[in-house]
């Protein structure tokens, strides 16, 4: 892991986001790049977008120059907090750098994405219940869009390190590379991996040789590894992973973001959109490899 982005608002959820961002790439060393993107249109005359202010060009350009300075002093503050954090720590493999732009905020982070082209994208989201339009439509836009992995932090996932981990399985043909991944990044951690899949339907003789099939492919080639392997039949997918996360005491959920087409996108249910917006857990999304 040498590159993480972490995308800030500076509410009080950032202090968490920061905190998983430098407990993840401390144990690797890296860089951080803090990322703000403000309303720079916000201030356009004559617009009828609904974060516009209707007023006078010598005071649009004013309030321009506030809201840049306002963003960039968070920033070092923000900034300043983690070198601190850091240096108190005796981190010396860690650099921490900031990016301040103007614009629409899921535009922007998809932009930087790009540009920046980190190993992982670290971002808050809303928990289960809460009504944050914004955030949880900024999220959903970038994990739908991105081709990085992405870590997203409910408000109140406080950081408690990676011991139980649960996958979940589709029967992807990346499922074995995904795991690995989750193997090496989470090492130190020395986590309990728990593969499931949850069948939305009758027993199905298909479902168990998949299952028996990827955990041959562990048991033979990461023998010393804590992988647990179990499908689950249940109608209802989310009551089957809040179930199963009580029941295991799962830290952090992972699994595989399937792109879809728009018709698909119709007529088949989004389980990383439904989890992203109904689980108080962080959850670890790698993006479906183009093929």
């Amino acid at each position: 892991m040498k590159k993480i982005l972490v995308p800030i608002d500076f509410s009080d959820h950032t202090e968490t986001v920061c905190r998983y961002a430098l407990e993840i790439i401390k144990k690797t060393g890296g860089e951080i790049r803090l990322f703000h993107a403000y309303y720079d249109f916000m201030i356009s005359t004559g617009s009828v977008f609904p974060y516009t202010i209707e007023t006078d060009g010598v005071f649009n350009q004013e309030m321009m120059v506030r809201v840049r300075a306002d963003a960039r002093k968070d920033m070092k503050k923000i900034h300043q907090q983690m070198l601190d954090e850091i240096k108190a720590e005796g981190i010396k493999n860690v650099r921490i750098v900031f990016t301040l732009t103007g614009g629409l905020p899921e535009e922007e982070i998809l932009n930087i994405s790009e540009t920046y082209a980190p190993d992982l994208i670290i971002m808050g989201t809303r928990g289960r219940g809460e009504k944050d339009i914004l955030t949880g439509k900024v999220s959903s836009k970038v994990v739908q869009n991105t081709t990085c992995r992405i870590l997203t932090v409910p408000r109140d996932a406080a950081y408690r390190g990676f011991s139980d981990i649960l996958y979940l399985t589709d029967f992807s043909d990346e499922d074995s590379r995904d795991i690995e991944r989750l193997i090496e990044l989470f090492s130190r951690d020395k986590p309990d991996i728990y593969c499931v899949h949850i069948n939305t339907g009758k027993q199905d003789e298909e479902v168990e040789i998949r299952m028996e099939k990827l955990k041959s492919y562990f048991h033979t080639y990461h023998p010393g590894e804590s992988i647990h392997f179990d499908i689950i039949y249940n109608d209802d997918f989310l009551d089957s992973v809040n179930t199963y996360v009580k029941e295991k005491q799962i830290d952090l959920i992972s699994v595989l973001h399937r792109r879809k087409s728009f018709l698909k996108r119709l007529f088949v249910k989004d389980h990383t959109r439904a989890l992203l917006f109904h689980s108080d857990l962080p959850l670890y999304i790698f993006p479906e490899v183009e093929k």
